[in-house]
Protein backbone atom coordinates (compact mmCIF):
# COMPACT_ATOMS: atom_id res chain seq x y z
CA UNK A 1 0.00 0.00 0.00
CA UNK A 2 1.23 3.49 -0.85
CA UNK A 3 2.15 5.44 2.27
CA UNK A 4 -0.20 8.36 2.88
CA UNK A 5 1.31 11.56 4.20
CA UNK A 6 -0.98 13.39 6.62
CA UNK A 7 -0.29 17.05 7.41
CA UNK A 8 -1.31 18.68 10.67
CA UNK A 9 -4.37 20.36 9.13
CA UNK A 10 -5.36 17.19 7.29
CA UNK A 11 -5.21 15.34 10.57
CA UNK A 12 -7.38 18.01 12.21
CA UNK A 13 -10.07 17.51 9.58
CA UNK A 14 -9.93 13.72 9.76
CA UNK A 15 -10.00 13.75 13.55
CA UNK A 16 -12.91 16.21 13.58
CA UNK A 17 -15.15 14.00 11.45
CA UNK A 18 -13.97 10.79 13.10
CA UNK A 19 -15.06 12.15 16.48
CA UNK A 20 -18.45 13.01 14.96
CA UNK A 21 -18.71 9.48 13.56
CA UNK A 22 -19.06 10.79 10.02
CA UNK A 23 -17.57 9.42 6.82
CA UNK A 24 -18.78 12.17 4.48
CA UNK A 25 -18.73 15.95 4.60
CA UNK A 26 -19.18 18.97 2.37
CA UNK A 27 -17.22 22.19 2.10
CA UNK A 28 -19.30 24.00 4.74
CA UNK A 29 -18.63 21.14 7.18
CA UNK A 30 -14.90 21.44 6.50
CA UNK A 31 -15.10 25.15 7.35
CA UNK A 32 -16.42 24.18 10.79
CA UNK A 33 -13.52 21.78 11.23
CA UNK A 34 -10.99 24.53 10.44
CA UNK A 35 -12.84 27.77 11.25
CA UNK A 36 -9.72 29.97 11.11
CA UNK A 37 -8.58 28.76 7.70
CA UNK A 38 -8.95 31.07 4.68
CA UNK A 39 -11.31 29.85 1.96
CA UNK A 40 -8.56 29.56 -0.65
CA UNK A 41 -6.32 27.67 1.75
CA UNK A 42 -9.12 25.27 2.72
CA UNK A 43 -9.96 24.51 -0.91
CA UNK A 44 -6.28 23.85 -1.57
CA UNK A 45 -6.05 21.59 1.48
CA UNK A 46 -9.08 19.52 0.44
CA UNK A 47 -7.71 19.19 -3.09
CA UNK A 48 -4.38 18.04 -1.66
CA UNK A 49 -6.14 15.49 0.58
CA UNK A 50 -7.86 14.05 -2.49
CA UNK A 51 -4.50 13.75 -4.28
CA UNK A 52 -2.94 12.04 -1.25
CA UNK A 53 -5.76 9.48 -1.12
CA UNK A 54 -7.08 10.60 2.27
CA UNK A 55 -10.53 11.54 0.95
CA UNK A 56 -12.41 11.05 -2.31
CA UNK A 57 -14.56 13.60 -4.10
CA UNK A 58 -18.14 12.33 -4.60
CA UNK A 59 -19.17 15.45 -6.49
CA UNK A 60 -18.26 19.14 -6.39
CA UNK A 61 -17.90 20.19 -2.76
CA UNK A 62 -18.78 16.76 -1.31
CA UNK A 63 -16.16 14.37 0.06
CA UNK A 64 -15.88 10.91 1.61
CA UNK A 65 -13.15 9.77 3.99
CA UNK A 66 -11.06 6.87 2.69
CA UNK A 67 -9.91 4.45 5.41
CA UNK A 68 -6.17 4.91 5.88
CA UNK A 69 -5.39 1.27 5.11
CA UNK A 70 -7.33 1.27 1.81
CA UNK A 71 -5.93 2.08 -1.63
CA UNK A 72 -7.51 5.31 -2.86
CA UNK A 73 -7.47 4.26 -6.52
CA UNK A 74 -9.64 1.21 -5.93
CA UNK A 75 -11.62 2.15 -2.82
CA UNK A 76 -15.38 2.57 -3.22
CA UNK A 77 -17.78 2.74 -0.26
CA UNK A 78 -20.90 0.59 -0.14
CA UNK A 79 -23.15 2.26 -2.71
CA UNK A 80 -26.12 2.28 -0.33
CA UNK A 81 -24.20 4.39 2.19
CA UNK A 82 -23.77 7.20 -0.33
CA UNK A 83 -27.50 7.82 -0.76
CA UNK A 84 -27.67 10.06 2.30
CA UNK A 85 -24.73 12.40 1.55
CA UNK A 86 -25.65 12.63 -2.14
CA UNK A 87 -29.18 13.80 -1.24
CA UNK A 88 -28.30 16.00 1.72
CA UNK A 89 -31.34 18.01 2.75
CA UNK A 90 -33.73 16.06 0.51
CA UNK A 91 -36.10 13.34 1.70
CA UNK A 92 -35.09 10.14 0.00
CA UNK A 93 -35.04 6.37 0.10
CA UNK A 94 -33.22 3.65 -1.80
CA UNK A 95 -35.72 2.17 -4.23
CA UNK A 96 -36.48 -0.03 -7.21
CA UNK A 97 -33.80 -2.60 -8.13
CA UNK A 98 -31.45 -1.27 -5.43
CA UNK A 99 -34.16 -1.84 -2.83
CA UNK A 100 -34.78 -5.31 -4.25
CA UNK A 101 -31.10 -6.00 -3.60
CA UNK A 102 -31.37 -4.88 0.03
CA UNK A 103 -34.40 -7.15 0.45
CA UNK A 104 -32.42 -10.05 -1.13
CA UNK A 105 -34.81 -10.39 -4.06
CA UNK A 106 -32.54 -10.11 -7.10
CA UNK A 107 -30.99 -12.78 -9.29
CA UNK A 108 -28.69 -10.45 -11.24
CA UNK A 109 -26.20 -7.99 -9.71
CA UNK A 110 -27.18 -4.34 -9.59
CA UNK A 111 -25.24 -2.09 -11.95
CA UNK A 112 -26.40 1.23 -10.51
CA UNK A 113 -27.77 2.76 -7.32
CA UNK A 114 -31.34 4.04 -7.54
CA UNK A 115 -32.45 6.68 -5.05
CA UNK A 116 -36.03 7.95 -4.87
CA UNK A 117 -36.19 11.65 -3.97
CA UNK A 118 -39.05 13.92 -2.85
CA UNK A 119 -37.81 16.80 -4.98
CA UNK A 120 -36.00 16.81 -8.29
CA UNK A 121 -32.21 16.69 -8.19
CA UNK A 122 -30.13 17.87 -11.12
CA UNK A 123 -28.37 16.25 -12.75
CA UNK A 124 -30.66 13.24 -12.33
CA UNK A 125 -27.70 10.89 -12.61
CA UNK A 126 -24.04 11.12 -11.62
CA UNK A 127 -21.14 8.69 -11.95
CA UNK A 128 -18.70 7.96 -9.15
CA UNK A 129 -15.79 5.68 -9.97
CA UNK A 130 -17.72 3.95 -12.73
CA UNK A 131 -20.94 3.54 -10.73
CA UNK A 132 -24.09 5.39 -11.78
CA UNK A 133 -26.27 6.96 -9.10
CA UNK A 134 -29.77 7.67 -10.38
CA UNK A 135 -32.15 10.08 -8.63
CA UNK A 136 -35.78 9.20 -9.34
CA UNK A 137 -38.36 11.84 -8.45
CA UNK A 138 -41.64 10.81 -6.81
CA UNK A 139 -44.48 13.22 -6.19
CA UNK A 140 -45.84 13.61 -2.66
CA UNK A 141 -48.64 11.09 -3.21
CA UNK A 142 -46.12 8.43 -4.33
CA UNK A 143 -43.46 9.20 -1.72
CA UNK A 144 -44.20 6.92 1.22
CA UNK A 145 -43.45 3.45 2.57
CA UNK A 146 -39.80 3.95 3.53
CA UNK A 147 -38.03 2.87 6.69
CA UNK A 148 -34.52 2.43 8.07
CA UNK A 149 -33.13 -0.96 7.03
CA UNK A 150 -29.74 -2.55 7.70
CA UNK A 151 -27.49 -2.14 4.67
CA UNK A 152 -24.68 -4.05 6.36
CA UNK A 153 -23.75 -5.18 9.87
CA UNK A 154 -23.18 -1.62 11.09
CA UNK A 155 -25.26 0.83 9.05
CA UNK A 156 -28.94 1.47 8.40
CA UNK A 157 -30.22 3.34 5.35
CA UNK A 158 -33.57 4.71 4.25
CA UNK A 159 -35.10 2.12 1.93
CA UNK A 160 -38.58 1.32 0.68
CA UNK A 161 -40.12 -1.46 2.73
CA UNK A 162 -40.89 -4.77 1.04
CA UNK A 163 -44.43 -3.91 -0.02
CA UNK A 164 -43.54 -0.42 -1.30
CA UNK A 165 -40.61 -1.86 -3.23
CA UNK A 166 -43.05 -4.12 -5.06
CA UNK A 167 -45.45 -1.23 -5.75
CA UNK A 168 -42.70 1.03 -7.09
CA UNK A 169 -41.27 -1.71 -9.31
CA UNK A 170 -44.71 -2.45 -10.75
CA UNK A 171 -45.15 1.27 -11.45
CA UNK A 172 -41.90 1.47 -13.42
CA UNK A 173 -40.79 -2.07 -14.35
CA UNK A 174 -38.02 -0.62 -16.52
CA UNK A 175 -36.28 0.52 -13.31
CA UNK A 176 -36.47 -3.00 -11.89
CA UNK A 177 -35.17 -5.16 -14.72
CA UNK A 178 -38.62 -5.76 -16.25
CA UNK A 179 -41.76 -7.58 -15.17
CA UNK A 180 -40.01 -10.97 -15.05
CA UNK A 181 -37.66 -9.72 -12.32
CA UNK A 182 -40.56 -8.17 -10.41
CA UNK A 183 -42.59 -11.40 -10.62
CA UNK A 184 -39.59 -13.40 -9.41
CA UNK A 185 -39.17 -11.00 -6.48
CA UNK A 186 -42.83 -11.38 -5.51
CA UNK A 187 -42.51 -15.16 -5.68
CA UNK A 188 -39.32 -15.16 -3.56
CA UNK A 189 -40.99 -12.92 -0.95
CA UNK A 190 -44.42 -14.58 -1.05
CA UNK A 191 -44.29 -15.68 2.61
CA UNK A 192 -42.88 -12.35 3.82
CA UNK A 193 -45.34 -10.05 2.06
CA UNK A 194 -48.04 -8.43 4.17
CA UNK A 195 -50.87 -8.62 1.64
CA UNK A 196 -53.11 -6.25 3.61
CA UNK A 197 -50.35 -3.64 3.51
CA UNK A 198 -49.71 -4.38 -0.17
CA UNK A 199 -53.37 -3.71 -0.92
CA UNK A 200 -53.36 -0.57 1.25
CA UNK A 201 -50.30 0.74 -0.61
CA UNK A 202 -51.91 -0.07 -3.96
CA UNK A 203 -54.95 2.01 -3.08
CA UNK A 204 -52.82 4.85 -1.73
CA UNK A 205 -50.52 4.85 -4.78
CA UNK A 206 -53.63 5.08 -6.98
CA UNK A 207 -52.16 3.81 -10.26
CA UNK A 208 -54.20 1.57 -12.54
CA UNK A 209 -50.99 0.19 -14.05
CA UNK A 210 -49.87 -0.99 -10.60
CA UNK A 211 -53.30 -2.41 -9.73
CA UNK A 212 -53.60 -4.41 -12.94
CA UNK A 213 -50.01 -5.65 -13.10
CA UNK A 214 -50.15 -6.73 -9.47
CA UNK A 215 -53.47 -8.51 -9.91
CA UNK A 216 -52.33 -10.42 -12.98
CA UNK A 217 -49.02 -11.48 -11.41
CA UNK A 218 -50.63 -12.61 -8.16
CA UNK A 219 -53.10 -14.64 -10.19
CA UNK A 220 -50.36 -16.21 -12.34
CA UNK A 221 -48.43 -17.12 -9.17
CA UNK A 222 -51.63 -18.27 -7.42
CA UNK A 223 -51.05 -16.03 -4.41
CA UNK A 224 -53.60 -14.59 -1.96
CA UNK A 225 -57.00 -14.89 -3.65
CA UNK A 226 -58.54 -12.38 -1.22
CA UNK A 227 -56.11 -9.68 -2.32
CA UNK A 228 -56.77 -10.57 -5.97
CA UNK A 229 -60.52 -10.11 -5.57
CA UNK A 230 -60.07 -6.75 -3.88
CA UNK A 231 -57.76 -5.64 -6.69
CA UNK A 232 -60.50 -6.64 -9.12
CA UNK A 233 -62.76 -4.12 -7.44
CA UNK A 234 -60.19 -1.35 -7.88
CA UNK A 235 -59.48 -1.77 -11.58
CA UNK A 236 -61.02 0.23 -14.41
CA UNK A 237 -61.81 -0.86 -17.97
CA UNK A 238 -58.96 0.99 -19.72
CA UNK A 239 -56.04 -1.18 -20.83
CA UNK A 240 -52.40 -0.91 -19.72
CA UNK A 241 -49.26 -2.68 -20.94
CA UNK A 242 -47.82 -5.43 -18.76
CA UNK A 243 -44.12 -4.82 -19.43
CA UNK A 244 -43.07 -1.34 -20.53
CA UNK A 245 -39.72 -2.70 -21.73
CA UNK A 246 -41.31 -4.88 -24.44
CA UNK A 247 -43.21 -4.08 -27.68
CA UNK A 248 -46.99 -3.53 -27.67
CA UNK A 249 -47.86 -7.03 -28.74
CA UNK A 250 -49.65 -9.95 -27.10
CA UNK A 251 -53.18 -10.80 -26.12
CA UNK A 252 -55.59 -8.54 -24.26
CA UNK A 253 -56.68 -9.93 -20.89
CA UNK A 254 -60.14 -8.48 -20.21
CA UNK A 255 -60.24 -9.71 -16.59
CA UNK A 256 -57.36 -7.35 -15.76
CA UNK A 257 -57.69 -4.86 -18.64
CA UNK A 258 -54.09 -5.51 -19.52
CA UNK A 259 -52.19 -6.24 -22.72
CA UNK A 260 -50.03 -9.22 -21.81
CA UNK A 261 -46.96 -8.64 -23.94
CA UNK A 262 -45.07 -11.24 -21.90
CA UNK A 263 -46.64 -14.68 -21.87
CA UNK A 264 -47.41 -16.61 -18.70
CA UNK A 265 -45.06 -19.47 -19.59
CA UNK A 266 -42.09 -17.10 -19.82
CA UNK A 267 -42.85 -15.63 -16.40
CA UNK A 268 -43.27 -19.02 -14.75
CA UNK A 269 -40.25 -20.63 -16.44
CA UNK A 270 -38.02 -17.81 -15.19
CA UNK A 271 -39.15 -18.60 -11.65
CA UNK A 272 -39.08 -22.39 -11.66
CA UNK A 273 -35.90 -22.95 -13.69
Amino acid sequence: MKHKLISRQSNEILTYFNELGRDSFDYSDAEKALPTSKASNLRGLLSDMVKRGLIMRLKKGLFYVIPYERESNTYMPDWHLLADPLTKGTNHYIGYYSAMQIHNLISQPSLKEQIVVAKQIKPSSIRIKGVDFQFIYHSTKHFFGAKKIWADSFNKVWCSDLEKTIIDCLFKPNYAGGIVEVAKAIYIAKYKINYDKLLEYTEKFNSQAVTKRLGLILEILELDSECIEKLQQLKTASYVLLDTELPRTGKFISRWSIQQNLDTETILSSIYT
